[in-house]
């Protein structure tokens, strides 16, 4: 029997220690500027008996005072305040509170804060009432559509075939009339990946026309690209025209075109250009949307002849589609949390 008074008394003994040695949580010293807010956070367990002290170093006036449960209710506030002197708060609720300060004065406020703890239970004292902060990453989708390329090939479009031109030579132009230079227009079509021409020159009229159907630019370079599934063949896969006399090729602008026909000094492209030539292919990896001109001149002073162009494009051709996308999107809050 006497065992059993002296362990009520040894338990009644720790429960009023508990209850009469307060633990200090926080003895603080701070600064407030002008029309601000402080506000610290601590974390207290369900039954844990909560004393305040608070003072202003020059006796000046808090617009308010506040303890909350964070995301919870309003537990004590106070207005006007100038001192607090041992108030006592119990907690309903294990969880973190936030102590609010707010000065709505233009004059600064130099404040001492104390907060003191009596737990309820003696296995609580060792209560942690630190709060500390982490960040909660979350991802959520949302679906768009979205336009994306299904299919592509490319593609050799004419633009044209074997064209015949007599291009006279200089002393016949001008004593028997005729040209002795000539322009070929073209435009090249939308999506031009590269493009070609090949030309043949002849002085006999008939020979041309018999050339003419030995030259199928466009089928050669579809041939090319089927073989290859690409453009990566070279020029000199193209088999090459037939040609007999020489001829001056020029590529020109709509600026240069009027120019070079009158013979003055013009300027021309030297990516597309060929000089003292008989039959060639050429290749011209530089694209443009305006019209452009093919310029050809006769060198040679007393013969004319007759020369047969033809000018291709490779045009890469795009089939589209609509997908469906998931899109993330990411969002980081902070978040107050115990550890105990």
């Amino acid at each position: 029997m006497k065992q059993f008074y002296l362990l009520l008394l040894l338990i009644f003994s720790v429960q009023l220690q508990a209850e009469t040695n307060p633990i200090n949580v926080a003895d603080l010293n701070f600064r407030m500027t002008a029309m601000s807010t402080y506000q610290v956070a601590y974390g207290f367990a369900e039954g844990d008996k909560i004393i305040l002290n608070y003072t202003e170093e020059r006796g000046k006036k808090l617009k308010n005072f506040e303890v909350l449960e964070h995301k919870g209710v309003n537990v004590y506030s106070d207005f006007n305040v100038v001192t607090i002197n041992n108030k006592e708060i119990t907690i309903k609720k294990t969880g973190i509170y936030i102590f609010k300060f707010e000065n709505s004065s233009l004059a600064r406020r130099i404040c001492k804060f104390k907060v003191d703890r009596i737990s309820a239970t003696e296995d609580l004292i060792s209560f942690n009432t630190t709060v500390k902060e982490r960040v909660i990453v979350d991802t959520t989708y949302t679906i768009r559509q979205e336009r994306y390329i299904k299919n592509e090939a490319y593609k050799v479009k004419e633009i044209t075939k074997n064209q015949h031109f007599f291009v006279n030579s200089g002393s016949n132009a001008y004593f028997k009339g005729g040209k002795s230079r000539v322009a070929l227009p073209f435009v090249l079509p939308a999506n031009t990946v590269k493009w070609y021409y090949s030309i043949s020159s002849f002085r006999d009229n008939d020979v041309v026309e018999s050339t003419s159907s030995q030259i199928n630019l466009v089928s050669d370079l579809t041939k090319l690209i089927d073989n290859s599934g690409s453009l990566g063949f070279a020029i000199d896969q193209l088999g090459n025209p037939p040609g007999a006399n020489y001829c001056d090729v020029y590529l020109l602008d709509h600026a240069n075109l009027n120019v070079f026909l009158s013979k003055g000094d013009f300027r021309y492209y030297t990516i597309g250009t060929r000089e003292n030539i008989i039959a060639a292919n050429v290749e011209v990896n530089s694209t443009a949307s305006e019209q452009m001109y093919l310029g050809i001149k006769n060198p040679d002073s007393t013969h004319g002849i007759n020369v047969l162009v033809s000018i291709a494009a490779i045009v890469i051709e795009q089939e589209f589609d609509v997908r469906e996308i998931k899109v993330p999107s990411i969002t980081r809050t902070k978040e107050l949390y115990l550890e105990n």
